[in-house]
């Protein structure tokens, strides 16, 4: 999968040209069902020869030499897909690019001048880090999930030394009390637990922050206690990216793991869609720095002042064209996209399926006059 660097290189390389870009939905599991996106894609590419029968000669053969390229690629998935999504870019020339996506997207075809990229911000939100981090009083394990692959990465032990409490250099005389002066033996050990602890807890919150980058997840599990001491450390650091699994087990198989750094991801990108689009409806579109609607968004973009742009899958499927143009001013103005799901997405199509954060105002007075 290209990072957003690499997928806005390849869109500019293929402005003013025409492309069919392609879209699989590879998540279904069962043998008889996997097929199924030949038989979406196969309407999607019927729908699009209906659409060219008023175009020129010269085109439709374009397009029909896309689809030849198209073919020698899927003959590749005779057993399905093999990830969540899949993509390809096709020009006339030749097959530009093609990848596994490790997130789903909507089985289509679209043919238009230049890529289409809509569908792709969906997987993008699949592709950021997360640190999973695994803790019990004496050790932490340190993961990283990424594009659905689990790797251990650290284990962080919680070293500490219990010193044997000394007796003039000799072994202790039968009746002499080890605690008579000073802490006991038991007091020096869990004292020094703790040190330990404390010592691992400063690490593998360092480790975390790490393995997650300025924008990934981070995950803690394990022992309840701990977990949550390691989960505020890590969500004064890293505010709105941190969730405790109060459920992760320390003895967690890896596919547990996997399940739950899955699940986790989705859970965390769903209450930061939330949060934001709550932002622009409360306070962004009352302080002149939110938009919300297809309208007032696409006003905002005309200006360039989007800094960051939501959508929904709804409106993508419903509103292709619209979306594409969305997406493609944005990004041409340095803005992140994000196409939201959950609640936030819910909340959104109630209002046309479309929000922006903005980095500045307009001076209204200014206008009117």
């Amino acid at each position: 999968m290209r990072t957003l660097a690499q997928l806005l290189s390849l869109e500019r390389s293929l402005r003013g040209v025409r492309v069919l870009s392609v879209y699989l939905d590879g998540t279904a599991t069962d043998p008889a069902a996997q097929r199924t996106w030949r038989v979406q894609l196969d309407h999607s590419l019927r729908d699009l020869r209906q659409w060219l029968a008023g175009s020129t000669h010269a085109e439709r053969q374009e397009f029909e030499r896309c689809v030849a390229l198209l073919d020698g690629e899927l003959k590749a998935f005779t057993r399905g897909v093999g990830a969540p999504g899949w993509a390809a870019f096709i020009t006339p020339n030749g097959v530009r690019d093609t990848t596994l996506l490790p997130g789903p997207v909507p089985t289509l075809a679209v043919w238009s001048t230049g890529m289409c990229m809509a569908p792709y911000m969906r997987a993008l939100k699949e592709s950021r880090p997360l640190a999973m981090v695994v803790v019990d009083a004496t050790k932490a394990d340190v993961y990283r999930y990424h594009l659905g692959a689990l790797e251990h990465v650290d284990c962080i032990r919680a070293h500490h030394v219990v010193m044997t409490p000394s007796h003039m250099g000799d072994a202790s005389r039968p009746g002499f009390h080890a605690g008579t002066r000073g802490a006991t033996g038991r007091d020096e050990a869990q004292r020094s637990l703790r040190e330990g602890t404390h010592r691992m807890l400063a690490q593998a919150t360092e480790r975390a922050l790490r393995v997650a980058g300025a924008e990934g997840w981070i995950v803690t599990g394990g022992i309840p206690r701990i977990s949550g001491r390691l989960a505020g450390r890590l969500s004064a650091r890293a505010p709105g990216r941190v969730l405790a699994l109060d459920a992760l087990d320390v003895h967690a198989s890896e596919a547990q793991l996997v399940e739950a750094a899955r699940a986790s991801a989705s859970t965390l990108r769903n209450e930061l869609d939330a949060k934001h689009v709550s932002e622009i409806a409360d306070h962004g579109v009352a302080t002149g720095l939110g938009a919300l609607g297809p309208a007032a968004t696409r006003q905002a973009l005309q200006e360039s002042r989007v800094r960051e742009l939501y959508l929904t899958h709804r409106y993508i499927a419903e509103h292709a064209a619209d979306a594409e143009d969305a997406v493609r001013a944005a990004l041409d103005q340095g803005a992140s996209v994000e196409e939201v799901s959950g609640s936030a997405a819910k909340y959104l199509d109630l209002h046309g399926g479309m929000a922006s954060r903005l980095r500045y105002r307009l001076d209204h007075t200014t206008l009117a006059g």
